[in-house]
């Protein structure tokens, strides 16, 4: 039987397309490695028992040419704040242990219809609240590049799974980043969309102003496919979600790029507090797309630092409101991380929250003017690589510097008040052998075009992509 496991979806669907393998193939092959090591991770809250069936009927339609595309017999996971009809959605939490749902979430119902099988849901911080990955709730998930290090949150169960091979793609949220820094930490690529592209519908939310969904995935090109695949079958359906391109193009995207791709370097003290390590990997990054014909140009976007306190107000006054009446009859049942988080956005007032909105229309508006100069813009995903798991006790994490200013969220949660597409894929690997990512933002619903440059950024760094988690 053909490995796959380290294959991506784009080259899996072409080998079920020729008959070479099936469904039950990609069951049997991923289900022997999450009995091998999900014990070690724990990236999941549950596996479905039908997920066996399931493939054994994809295989069925598939060999009677009744192919439903490219996801059709693809295991997915799914983070669990996002509704499954007569499963139970805990967005992480003991408070919703018992909240079983009447209808699947539009993109369960999207991935149903494009053939997709639900592996299970996955470990997530409790209500998306934090960047670290952290989750007391639960059974820690650990990343699967050292086990002693955090994953990265909030879907860290996402990105953990995607990164064991357990499941070849995954549904992640973001909101200040909890795709991409997670992804970037457990050495996959991860995929914000713009804001409203994929419906949140029957997602758990923690910020409506904030919140999307996205793929968390092997590869770019299978992130194009997961938005192609939603989009064509969710509620509110988008045909030509990439404006004039579409899937047939994945093989060709880096021969539709831009004659001169000009890839935007902020520059500013915000973007160089940095940790070293990052900075070598972020500076031979740059330097492998100048030496591939890529035209480097430094733009000042230290005034995009303002848009990190604007997120937090954004999120802390919505996430109050949400949870207002669990925190009165539940309080104590929220995780010390979470509640104190919770706690601190009780100190807003109506003009914090007004005024950020205010500034964050200015700052949307001013960030489409840079790309009349530049194609994309290229930072680090994480200024900061991953800490140790045991550095996160209730008592450390009173540290508020820990609870509330952690510096892994500075860059991703600029991209989500601009609302921006973006995307983190891996750029190198640290000394201790942890995975760095490199993040590439576009113009508001130009997706295809930062998928364009993802794709094309991996096929040059592909020697750093085909290195494997030594743990799994």
């Amino acid at each position: 039987m053909i490995e796959i496991l380290n294959k991506d979806i784009f080259e899996i669907s072409k080998l079920i397309k020729k008959n070479t393998i099936t469904p039950v193939d990609l069951y049997n092959q991923y289900s022997k490695q999450i009995n091998k090591f999900e014990h070690k991770i724990s990236s999941f809250i549950e596996i479905y028992e039908d997920w066996e069936e399931k493939a054994h009927i994809a295989e069925k339609q598939i060999l009677k040419g009744e192919s439903k595309g490219p996801l059709h017999g693809i295991p997915i996971a799914v983070k669990d704040l996002v509704d499954i009809k007569g499963k139970v959605t805990t967005a992480g939490s003991k408070i919703l242990k018992n909240n079983f749902s009447n209808e699947d979430a539009d993109v369960i119902k999207a991935l149903e219809s494009s053939g997709a099988i639900i592996v299970g849901k996955t470990q997530m911080v409790e209500f998306a609240f934090g960047p670290h990955g952290i989750n007391s709730n639960s059974e820690q998930t650990k990343n699967p590049w050292n086990l002693k290090f955090i994953p990265g949150g909030s879907s860290s169960g996402s990105a953990a799974a995607v990164g064991s091979n357990f499941s070849p793609i995954a549904i992640g949220s973001d909101t200040g980043g909890s795709i991409r820094m997670p992804a970037s930490f457990c050495g996959v690529t991860g995929f914000k969309p713009s804001y409203n592209k994929l419906s949140t519908n029957g997602v758990f939310p923690l910020s409506w102003t904030l919140d999307t969904i996205g793929p968390i995935a092997k590869s770019t090109r299978d992130c194009a496919i997961f938005i192609q695949e939603v989009c064509k079958y969710q509620k509110n359906r988008d045909l030509d979600p990439f404006k004039g391109f579409n899937v047939d193009m994945l093989d060709n995207f880096d021969a539709i790029l831009p004659v001169r791709l000009k890839v935007g370097i902020p520059t500013g003290k915000y973007f160089e507090n940095i940790d070293p390590e990052i900075n070598e990997v972020y500076q031979n990054s740059i330097n492998l797309m100048r030496d591939n014909g890529a035209e480097i140009v430094e733009i000042d976007l230290e005034w995009l630092s303002l848009c990190r306190p604007v997120n937090v107000i954004i999120t802390m006054a919505e996430a109050i409101k949400i949870h207002s009446k669990f925190l009165e009859n539940n309080y104590s049942e929220y995780t010390y991380e979470v509640v104190s988080r919770l706690i601190a956005g009780e100190a807003l007032s109506v003009q914090d929250y007004l005024g950020s909105l205010r500034v964050m229309n200015y700052f949307q508006e001013k960030i489409d003017e840079i790309y009349n100069e530049i194609n994309i813009i290229a930072c680090p995903t994480n200024p900061v690589l991953p800490d140790e798991i045991e550095n996160y006790s209730k008592e450390n994490m009173s540290n508020s510097l820990k609870v509330i200013g952690a510096r892994i969220p500075a860059f991703t949660s600029i991209f989500n008040v601009t609302r921006q597409p973006s995307l983190s894929t891996r750029a190198g690997i640290s000394k201790t052998g942890l995975p760095i990512g490199i993040m590439f933002t576009g113009k508001f619903d130009q997706d295809f075009g930062v998928l364009q440059v993802g794709n094309w950024f991996e096929k040059l760094n592909k020697d750093i992509n085909n290195i494997n988690p030594s743990m799994i």
